[in-house]
């Protein structure tokens, strides 16, 4: 497997499969180097998108996996290599967010992340924040 930046050419697979931004944001996305992306035999099998919590904290946006290579620790990777880039980069925490009712949220604890907030929408599950220090 390799895990590293999207380029130009997986835009078109990301816009088929990402359905939460605009063409014009993707673009922005993959030329600021804010999506990492996972392939096995040059095909993408997971992403995962971030941006910047009051501009500063590393915000894991989205992580995603290919329902067909779920259960093989690509999203485990995926989350060490963008770890593994911030703190190269001087980063010393990062924050991320699920619904109460999501299993990621038992990754993320799996992984080292810890609790530290909540925001409650009407008609949703809660969000909950999760932080871990690098």
């Amino acid at each position: 497997m390799n895990i590293g930046y999207a380029f130009s050419d997986d835009f078109d697979t990301l816009q088929a499969l990402d359905h939460h931004l605009s063409a014009d944001r993707l673009v922005r996305k993959i030329t600021q180097k804010e999506i990492i992306v996972a392939k096995i035999d040059h095909e993408l099998v997971g992403w995962l998108r971030f941006g910047y919590f009051w501009d500063n904290i590393p915000f894991m946006n989205l992580l995603f996996v290919l329902e067909s290579h779920r259960g093989q620790g690509i999203a485990t990777q995926l989350i060490a290599h963008w770890e593994e880039t911030l703190r190269a980069q001087r980063y010393d925490q990062v924050l991320t967010s699920t619904l109460a009712d999501e299993t990621a949220q038992h990754l993320y604890r799996k992984l080292g992340y810890t609790d530290c907030g909540a925001l409650f929408l009407p008609a949703e599950a809660a969000e909950i924040f999760l932080r871990k220090q690098l």
